[in-house]
């Protein structure tokens, strides 16, 4: 749920370190002594050098038999609540997991002749009432759960939807997904996708007959996590005094941000909308460690459990190694909703979360019977990384942990500098340029409405604007993306001065640059620096609209994209 390389940067972590191959034999985190040495660290070194404002930590051991929860900081920063064990935090992508292991448990139950088999059948076949469309005949006949929850459709990803919020149901930004771009060879590439893990919500709705948010309910209620929920439009933050309230860092002093800003992801629910507590995503952690069970009861098939962490798709080793004496970690596959990594030669699953300003990360080490989650509610400097590798290290023994663990925190602090100094660079490079071969329009020419077939519907008007005494265009797309307009030079480039708390996402991130499209021939676009230079997030086209769009990009007797006359009302 990304704007640029910094939210990135937050989801697929390049920096990888494990401490030199030891003991598998844990020391248990109930002892006295090995709890101070861990919030010694988080008090004195983690949260002064991560600038984090607050978090929940928990920890099992032992198939979950061992459970060590606890808070740091506070809930309401302004009504001095603090974060405890029962917080709820916003763990975001994290939900992936806990999706697939819904679509996996239902999936099972539906079809239980097919068992694994049931993840390679096509949607299609498994859901034929279901209007499944996808950019080409072949993915539309073929697309299975697997490749949906293992990112291996790979079509366009547009989380722009999210950030504005341009659509108000799920079942909208669904049914868009026909017109999503190829971005690689069906099933030749790992291509993370927040959408297709909305399209999966919605269809196992349809095969199952029951509301995504419902079997979630259904769901923690077997597994005893009576204390989370899925976010709602009926959230309101100030009669919730047990969830953790967002902040961003402003010149080093905290601020609260909007809480309407969170409701954006309650469409993209299925892909990072759960609140969970640290405790009960102790439980939840559980059964990936004791194979679907919670105590004597057996939330989920044990072979149910064993299709989340098998292999789906490799994805590029990324990995750092120190000295030579250091192992490393390393991710090199992807499961349903889960990273598979190697953490010095142990099998660790994991997967992270961001999204308005709320940062989580769980990590799972099925071997050694350890789990690890936490989840912070202003974005880390750091990440979140450091601080399992630290809790890690202190279980198994290591005696230089701090030592080892600083300089990964100095490698990601300089790695994110590096980052935002790049982005910044690459948007002064672009305001700076020539650009005296584009056509500058007039206002009269750039205003109207215009349409996205992935990302919806967009309107530049002209309004008066009381701060520059004067009629000036401001663009208005979604709940989010409204502002002022103000062309840079006689270019075909214009900055956007806010006029929502949109602002807010980009300053949790450390991001303080200005925000800028082009408006050229007929085409807005959104731009987003990459690379060290600026590229097109999402473009919209003058007159562009759904119901003159074609309800399938192919015809009936072709495997290619072809143009379709057919219209949605058809």
């Amino acid at each position: 749920m990304n704007r640029n390389l910094l939210t990135r940067y937050l989801s697929l972590l390049v920096l990888y370190w494990a401490a030199p191959f030891g003991k598998c034999e844990l020391q248990n985190i109930t002892d006295l002594e090995i709890q101070k040495k861990i919030e010694d660290f988080i008090n004195n070194v983690y949260l002064p050098e991560s600038k984090v404002t607050g978090f929940g930590l928990s920890i099992i051991q032992n198939n979950g038999e061992v459970v060590y929860g606890t808070g740091f900081g506070f809930a309401d920063q302004e009504k001095g609540i603090p974060n405890g064990n029962q917080t709820q935090f916003l763990i975001a992508s994290v939900t992936k997991s806990l999706t697939a292991a819904i679509v996996a448990k239902s999936l099972h139950e539906k079809f239980p002749e097919l068992g694994e088999k049931v993840l390679d059948t096509p949607v299609r076949k498994l859901a034929p009432n279901y209007n499944f469309t996808l950019i080409d005949r072949f993915r539309s006949e073929y697309v299975t759960f697997r490749d949906m929850l293992a990112h291996r459709v790979c079509v366009e990803n547009s989380d722009l939807t999210l950030i504005v919020e341009s659509y108000d149901k799920s079942s909208d930004l669904a049914y868009r997904q026909r017109y999503a771009t190829e971005q690689c060879g069906f099933r030749t590439k790992y291509n993370y996708n927040n959408q297709m893990y909305v399209v999966v919500g919605e269809i196992i709705e349809e095969i199952t007959g029951v509301p995504y948010e419902e079997l979630v309910n259904d769901f923690l209620i077997q597994a005893g996590m009576l204390n989370s929920s899925m976010a709602s439009k009926d959230d309101d933050f100030s009669t919730m005094p047990h969830r953790a309230k967002p902040y961003y860092v402003k010149d080093n002093v905290s601020h609260p941000i909007n809480t309407e800003l969170v409701k954006r992801v309650v469409v993209y629910n299925a892909a990072g909308g759960l609140f969970a507590t640290p405790i009960d995503m102790a439980k939840y952690m559980t059964l990936f460690l004791n194979s679907g069970k919670i105590g004597d009861n057996q939330v989920i098939p044990a072979e149910v459990m064993k299709w989340l962490i098998k292999p789906s798709i490799h994805i590029p080793l990324q990995f750092f190694k120190g000295k030579e004496d250091d192992n490393v970690i390393a991710n090199y596959a992807y499961g349903l909703g889960l990273l598979i990594s190697s953490y010095d030669s142990w099998q660790y699953i994991n997967h992270d979360g961001y999204f308005t300003s709320y940062s989580s990360r769980m990590s799972l080490f099925p071997t050694l019977k350890l789990g690890i989650f936490s989840s912070s509610q202003s974005v880390s400097e750091v990440g979140i990384l450091p601080l399992h590798m630290f809790i890690t290290e202190i279980l198994r023994g290591t005696e230089n942990a701090t030592e080892k663990v600083m300089k990964v925190i100095e490698h990601e602090k300089k790695f994110r500098n590096i980052v935002l100094t790049n982005n910044k660079q690459a948007l002064q490079n672009f305001l700076g340029r020539n650009e005296t071969t584009n056509i500058v329009e007039s206002d009269e020419e750039i205003v109207g409405k215009y349409g996205s077939a992935i990302g919806g519907d967009l309107e530049v008007l002209e309004k008066f604007n009381e701060a520059r005494n004067a009629t000036a265009l401001y663009v208005s797309y979604g709940k989010w993306s409204k502002g002022w307009l103000e062309q840079v030079g006689n270019t075909s480039t214009y900055k956007i001065t806010w006029g929502t708390d949109i602002f807010q996402d980009f300053y949790a991130l450390g991001d303080t640059s200005d925000s800028v499209v082009t408006i050229s021939n007929g085409t807005f676009a959104f731009l987003q620096p990459q690379g060290g230079t600026m590229i097109p997030w999402t473009s919209f086209r003058l007159g562009v609209d759904i119901s003159k769009l074609p309800t399938t990009s192919w015809d009936s007797d072709s495997c290619v994209s072809e143009t379709k006359s057919k219209s949605k009302d058809e």
